[in-house]
C-alpha cells in the first residue's frame, strides 16, 4: 500500500514549461513528405465542452508567401459541420486567408500584404464563434470581417486542428503562438514553451494537446544556430547592416553581401584599387547615406591611406577620406558613428605593449582626427570593452581588460563595470562594478540594449584559452546584476584579431553573434550565428516544478482516497482478484498520459538518453561546455573505456573519426586543443579521469560516475539472468523516458554503438515476453513494451503482446486505445492503413511473434 502511495505522489511531481514569454511552434509544410508534416491537436487529452460563445486567438507568421494550406480547422465532434482557415498564395508575393464553411462555400477573404509575410513577422488572428447573433468575426492585426454564418449549435465538443489532421495535408509554411482559447469568460492559454517531445500544456501546466513533428521554438531561444561560414585568405571587414538584413564582407579585392532572411550571397568586384592596407580588418557604416567606411588606426606606411569608403547602392568605386593615423595601434578598440555630427568616436585598445583609456574622434567632413575629453569618473586603460548607444546622446562601456597605468608589463586585470557617457555634456558616470570572482572574461565589442532599455546583452569569454567558448550575458543598467542565456558558441582564440561582435536585427527579432578567427598570415574565418531576442537559459530548457498548492491538495486527496480503496480490497479479495487488480492500477500508471517524469538530478553524472546532459560534482549543468568536436571525444573515450578487451583510443583513431579530412600535423595539433579543453572540464566532476597509457587514451570511472547508459545496460543483463523485480522493471522505463538512446547524437561513428545497443534490447526483451506471457506473468509484460516501443515505435513483438495482455485482464478500453495509437502512428510512418481490425489482432499472437 505504502508503495502503491508513494508511486502515485511521485507522479503529482512534474516537468512543466516554463512560465514568461511565450514561445510557439514552427510546423512542417507541404514541402516536407506527408509523414514529417506537422499535426496539432489541441484537446486530444483534454476535451472541453464548449456553450455559447466561443473564440480563439493566436499569433500567426506565415514564412514563405508561396507555400498553400490548411492552418486551422474547428469541428464539433457530434456534428459534421466543420470551419477551416486556409492560407493561399497571391501574385506579387501577397497571400490571402480564407474562411470557409468546409465543402460549402468560402465564408470571408482577408488580404495579407507582402510586408507581413516572412520569418520571423507576426499577426495577431481572432477567431469569434456567436451562438446568439450567428456571426462569426475573423480579426487580423486591426482589420475586422464577419459572417452570419454560425452553424454550430449552442452547445459544441470541439475538436481543433492545426495543420495536417486526417485527410488534410497542405500545411502551409508557418508558425504559431500565443494560443489562447475561451468559453465562457473562461481562457485556456498555451504559451507553447515545451523544448521537446510531443505533448502540449497550457500555462498551468495541464497536458491538453499532442503535436506530431514540431519545431519547438524555444529551442531556437536557446541554441545558437550557425547560419553562415565563410573563409578568406586575406584580412576581411564585416559589418552589420540593419535596415537591409545583410552582412557586408569585404577585403581588397571583393564586396560580398550574405543576406540572412534567405541565405543569399551577392558579390561586387572593384573598378579601382582599395589603398588601404588592411591589418586589423575594421570598418563602420553609415547607414543614412548607405556608406561603408574601412580604416586602418596605425601601422600604416607614410602616404597611405588609413580611411576609404564605398557607396553601396552602386558598390564599384572606392574614396579616399583619409591618410590621417594615430601614434597607437589600438587593438580591441570600441567604436560608434554619430550620423547626426557625422563623426566616429573611438575609445580604449591595445598597441605598442600599452593599454588606452583615450578617446580620439574622426570628423569625416573636415578630415580630422581630434583627442575628446571627459569630465566625472575616469575610466582605466583597457581592450576588450562593450559598448552600446542609448540614442545618439550617451553611450554605455562595459568591462575589458587592461590597468590603472596602461603598462602590459605591470599585468592585467579583468573589468566588470559600466560606465555611462554622455556626449553631449562630455561627462562619465560610473554607475557600477560587480565582482565576478573566478571569472576571468571580456567582452564581445558591440552590445545590445534591451528594448526596454533596462538592460544590455553582451558577449562575454575568455580570450587567453585558445580553445575557448563565447556566453551570451544580461546585465541590468541600474545594478549590474546580471543572467546568461543560450548555450555557448566554441571559438579557436590563437591570434590577438581574432573578435566576437553582437547584433539585433529588430524587424526579424533576431540577435546574431559573429566570430572571426585570425591565421597568423591574415587569412580568417568568419561564422555567422543567429538567436531569437526572446532568448532563455538551460534552467528554462530543463526546468523541474510542483503543480500549484491547491492543485497538490487536491492529488493528495484523490491519492488517499486511492489508497482507502486499496487498502479495502486487500482485505475483501482474494489473493488472485488482489494481483489482477494491482496489475490494472499498475498498467493505468503507466499508460495514463503524464505531464513527464520529474527528473533526479545527480552529481558527477551524465545522461545519454535523450539530449544529452553532464552534471558535474556540484549538481551543475555543465553540459554547455562540450562543443560538437568535445562531446564526440569525450563520448567515444566514454564507451571504448567500458569496452570488453578493449581499452581506450590511439591518436591514430582519434585522428581519422574527428578530423579525417585534415593532414596529420594539424589533426594532431586540434586533438592536443581538444584533451586540454577535456581535461579541464573533469577536473570539476569526480569519478572520471583522462588517462594516457600505452599509447592510448581512456577513461578512469570510479564509482562516484554515474551514467544512465551503463545502469540500464547493468539492469538489462540481470533481466536475462531473471534477477529483476517490478521495481526494476520500472527502472528501467524511467531511464529511457528521456528518450531514444543518444538521441540527439548524429555523428556517423555512434551509429554502431547504437545498433548494438538495439541488438542487445532485441536479443533480451522479446524473449522475456513470450516466457512471462505463456506463465501469465502479466505484470512485467508493460514496462517491457515500453522498452520496445523506445526503439521501434512501429515493433510488432510490443504491439500484439500489450493489447493481448491487456485483452486478457480486462482492460478492454485501455486495449483499444493501445490499438488506435498504434495504427494512427503505422498510418504517419508507414503512409498506409494497418492491414487488420481490432477483433483480428485480439484473435491470436502470430506464430512468428510466440
Amino acid at each position: 500500500m505504502i508503495k502503491i502511495f508513494a508511486s502515485l505522489l511521485y507522479v503529482s511531481l512534474i516537468l512543466i514549461p516554463i512560465t514568461g514569454n511565450s514561445q510557439g511552434i514552427r510546423f512542417n509544410s507541404s514541402a516536407s513528405s506527408i509523414v514529417e508534416r506537422t499535426s496539432y491537436n489541441v484537446f486530444v487529452h483534454d476535451q472541453p465542452k464548449f456553450s455559447g460563445n466561443f473564440s480563439i486567438e493566436f499569433d500567426l507568421s506565415i514564412i514563405d508567401s508561396k507555400v498553400f494550406g490548411y492552418v486551422l480547422n474547428i469541428k464539433d465532434k457530434d456534428n459534421p459541420i466543420s470551419y477551416s482557415l486556409a492560407y493561399i498564395y497571391n501574385t506579387g508575393g501577397n497571400g490571402e486567408l480564407k474562411l470557409n464553411l468546409d465543402g460549402v462555400k468560402k465564408l470571408l477573404s482577408v488580404p495579407i500584404e507582402k510586408e507581413l509575410i516572412g520569418s520571423r513577422k507576426w499577426m495577431k488572428i481572432v477567431l469569434n464563434f456567436n451562438s446568439t447573433s450567428k456571426e462569426i468575426t475573423l480579426k487580423v492585426n486591426d482589420k475586422i470581417f464577419s459572417s452570419i454564418e454560425n452553424e454550430f449549435n449552442n452547445t459544441i465538443v470541439p475538436e481543433i486542428h492545426f495543420g495536417k489532421h486526417g485527410s488534410v495535408i497542405d500545411v502551409p509554411l508557418m508558425a504559431i503562438k500565443n494560443l489562447i482559447i475561451t468559453n465562457k469568460k473562461q481562457s485556456t492559454l498555451f504559451n507553447f514553451n515545451e523544448s521537446n517531445g510531443n505533448d502540449v500544456y497550457d500555462s498551468n501546466g495541464d497536458l491538453f494537446g499532442d503535436v506530431d513533428h514540431p519545431n519547438w521554438l524555444i529551442t531556437e531561444s536557446y541554441h545558437w544556430k550557425l547560419i553562415s561560414e565563410k573563409s578568406f585568405d586575406k584580412v576581411t571587414s564585416v559589418t552589420f547592416d540593419e535596415n537591409n538584413n545583410r552582412f557586408i564582407y569585404q577585403n581588397t579585392d571583393t564586396l560580398s553581401f550574405y543576406n540572412h532572411t534567405n541565405n543569399k550571397s551577392s558579390f561586387y568586384s572593384f573598378k579601382n584599387t582599395l589603398t588601404v592596407p588592411m591589418r586589423l580588418g575594421t570598418s563602420f557604416l553609415d547607414p543614412s547615406e548607405n556608406k561603408l567606411y574601412v580604416y586602418e588606426l596605425s601601422d600604416v606606411l607614410d602616404g597611405k591611406s588609413t580611411i576609404a569608403s564605398i557607396d553601396l547602392k552602386t558598390p564599384e568605386y572606392w574614396g579616399k577620406n583619409s591618410s590621417l593615423k594615430l601614434s597607437q595601434q589600438r587593438h580591441h578598440h570600441n567604436g560608434f558613428f554619430n550620423p547626426k555630427s557625422n563623426k566616429y568616436l573611438i575609445f580604449g585598445g591595445y598597441g605598442n605593449q600599452r593599454f588606452t583609456n583615450a578617446f580620439n574622434s574622426y570628423d569625416i567632413k573636415n578630415d580630422k582626427w581630434e583627442p575628446v575629453t571627459f569630465t566625472g569618473d575616469i575610466i582605466s586603460p583597457r581592450f576588450f570593452a562593450g559598448m552600446t548607444h542609448i540614442g545618439n546622446q550617451n553611450l554605455l562601456l562595459f568591462g575589458g581588460q587592461g590597468n590603472e597605468t596602461g603598462e602590459q608589463s605591470i599585468g592585467k586585470t579583468y573589468y566588470y563595470d559600466c560606465y555611462k557617457i554622455n556626449l553631449k555634456t562630455n561627462n562619465i558616470q560610473k554607475l557600477w562594478d560587480v565582482k565576478q570572482e573566478n571569472t576571468k572574461m571580456v567582452s564581445a565589442r558591440n552590445m545590445v540594449l534591451s528594448k526596454d532599455s533596462t538592460s544590455f546583452y553582451t558577449i562575454g569569454y575568455s580570450e587567453y584559452n585558445p580553445s575557448t567558448f563565447l556566453q551570451l550575458y544580461n546585465y541590468s543598467i541600474k545594478d549590474g546584476s546580471h543572467k546568461i542565456f543560450g548555450n555557448s558558441i566554441p571559438m579557436i582564440s590563437e591570434k590577438i584579431r581574432t573578435n566576437a561582435n553582437l547584433y539585433l536585427n529588430n524587424s526579424t527579432n533576431q540577435f546574431f553573434c559573429v566570430t572571426q578567427e585570425f591565421e597568423e598570415d591574415g587569412s580568417n574565418k568568419i561564422n555567422i550565428y543567429s538567436l531569437n531576442d526572446q532568448p532563455v537559459s538551460k534552467d528554462n530548457i530543463y526546468i523541474i516544478e510542483k503543480k500549484s498548492s491547491s492543485n497538490i491538495v487536491f492529488t493528495l486527496i484523490i491519492l488517499l482516497l486511492m489508497s482507502g480503496v486499496l487498502y479495502y480490497l486487500k482485505y475483501l479479495k482474494e489473493k488472485r482478484k488482489k494481483k489482477k487488480n494491482e496489475f490494472k492500477a499498475q498498467v493505468q500508471n503507466i499508460l495514463k498520459p503524464q505531464k513527464r517524469n520529474k527528473i533526479e538530478i545527480k552529481s558527477n553524472a551524465t545522461f545519454l538518453f535523450g539530449s544529452f546532459r553532464i552534471i558535474d560534482k556540484k549538481k551543475k549543468d555543465i553540459s554547455y561546455l562540450f562543443s560538437p568536436k568535445i562531446r564526440q571525444l569525450f563520448l567515444l573515450l566514454l564507451f571504448s573505456s567500458k569496452q570488453k578487451g578493449v581499452s581506450g583510443l590511439t591518436s591514430e583513431r582519434i585522428h581519422s573519426t574527428l578530423w579525417p579530412d585534415s593532414t596529420p600535423q594539424k589533426a594532431k595539433n586540434l586533438k592536443n586543443v581538444i584533451i586540454s579543453q577535456l581535461r579541464k572540464i573533469l577536473k570539476d566532476i569526480d569519478g572520471l579521469e583522462l588517462i594516457y597509457s600505452k599509447s592510448r587514451f581512456f577513461m578512469e570511472i570510479e564509482d562516484e560516475f554515474y551514467c544512465d547508459y551503463f545502469n540500464f545496460s547493468t539492469q538489462l543483463e540481470s533481466l536475462r539472468d531473471d534477477l529483476l523485480d517490478y521495481n526494476s522493471l520500472n527502472e528501467l522505463t524511467n531511464l529511457i523516458s528521456p528518450g531514444k538512446f543518444l538521441l540527439s547524437i548524429n555523428d556517423e561513428c555512434f551509429d554502431k554503438i547504437k545498433k548494438n545497443f538495439e541488438y542487445e534490447i532485441l536479443k533480451i526483451i522479446p524473449n522475456q515476453l513470450k516466457r512471462m506471457y505463456t506463465n501469465k506473468d502479466y505484470s512485467p509484460i508493460i514496462p517491457l513494451t515500453e522498452i520496445l516501443f523506445n526503439i521501434d515505435s512501429l515493433n510488432e513483438t510490443a504491439f500484439y503482446y500489450r493489447i493481448h495482455t491487456l485483452h486478457n485482464m480486462d482492460l478492454t478500453l485501455k486495449a483499444k486505445k493501445q490499438f488506435n495509437d498504434y495504427i494512427i502512428r503505422y498510418n504517419k510512418i508507414m503512409g498506409d492503413n494497418f492491414p487488420g481490425t481490432y477483433k483480428d489482432v485480439i484473435k491470436q499472437i502470430p506464430d512468428e511473434l510466440i
